[in-house]
């Protein structure tokens, strides 16, 4: 079972770091255009999965914070 973790937290942070790189490609206004979709923006959707991601780390290791959004601090995709 602890095989299928690791496999897939590979595969987030492989999907992570190529989301991550094409959205570093869009200009400001780009990534923060309403889209549509169900979080606004590209900014709103990425804010949701890493606080998500966040949320779920803190339960699996009972470290770290569990934040309701983003910090003003990242706010611009090159910080996260």
């Amino acid at each position: 079972m602890l095989d299928h973790y690791r496999m897939f937290a590979d595969y987030n942070r492989w999907a992570n770091r190529r989301v991550y790189a094409a959205v570093s490609e869009l200009s400001d206004s780009e990534y923060r255009e309403d889209k549509g979709a169900f979080f606004g923006s590209l900014h709103g959707t990425l804010n949701h999965i890493l606080v998500a991601d966040r949320i779920w780390m803190k339960r699996f290791t009972k470290e770290g914070e569990a934040p309701s959004r983003l910090t003003p601090s990242c706010t611009k995709i090159s910080t996260v």
